[in-house]
């Protein structure tokens, strides 16, 4: 964030370590928000980074979100801007959305995983709460697989692995689709006081008592073994 920048944004869903804000022209213009998707270390694991953004494309970015997007600045406690994120397709016909996610490195480094699921935490809930949805989708890189279990805790259970779904250039890599349904949001905030995210110390418990075999492990073999075994016998029909 550039040093003369001096701005502050309206909180819209207040939390523990982060409070998600309100984006404006004037934080698109001064801040740094667009140099996040310039940095390979943060994008290598999504579609954006092929082309440069700059602060222009960022503004017009923001000025032309549409009414299905819903997008909010991931702020820190010290009132600094560490990520975005955003319900996209949002559908109140069928009910359903899907969510993405970007943290910088700007933030502390020993939070970034919690600042990341406590942001997730709160705007499913506001996704089921107060936009009504049913269900919210979304999709992640293969190599994100200790940040998906994370997401577990919040109600984002595994659905499917797509064998070379993630292509950037003439790479390709799987991928794994992922979603939260009401009933397992009604579910755990049934057992925390209302809430995915009760509070750090007890979510911090929660990623410490993970299992070391996670439901990925186990689909990972079904599809290394199970699944060539099963259109093996197919083929040979």
């Amino acid at each position: 964030m550039s040093e003369d920048a001096s701005f502050e944004l309206d909180v819209f869903l207040p939390g523990e370590l982060v409070d998600l804000c309100i984006p404006t022209s004037d934080f698109a213009l001064k801040s740094n928000w667009y140099n996040w998707f310039n940095d390979r270390n943060l994008v290598k694991y999504l579609e954006q980074g092929v082309f440069p953004n700059t602060r222009k494309k960022q503004l017009e970015y923001f000025e032309s979100i549409p009414g299905s997007r819903l997008v909010l600045i991931i702020v820190d406690k010290k009132a600094a801007p560490i990520g975005v994120i955003s319900l996209s397709s949002i559908n109140h016909q069928k009910k359903n959305c899907d969510v993405a996610l970007v943290v910088s490195d700007d933030g502390d480094k020993r939070l970034k995983s919690f600042v990341g699921l406590e942001s997730m935490a709160l705007i499913t809930a506001h996704a089921f709460e107060l936009l009504g949805m049913q269900r919210v989708n979304a999709g992640q890189h293969i190599k994100l697989a200790g940040w998906q279990n994370r997401l577990e805790l919040i109600g984002y259970q595994l659905e499917g692995l797509h064998i070379n779904g993630f292509v950037e250039g003439n790479k390709s890599d799987d991928g794994v689709s992922i979603a939260a349904s009401r009933d397992s949001y009604e579910y755990l905030a049934s057992r925390r006081e209302g809430s995915l995210w009760d509070n750090y110390e007890n979510m911090r418990r929660r990623v410490k008592s993970l299992p070391n075999k996670t439901y990925l492990d186990i689909l990972i073999n079904i599809y290394e073994n199970d699944r060539k075994e099963y259109y093996k016998n197919i083929y040979s029909l």
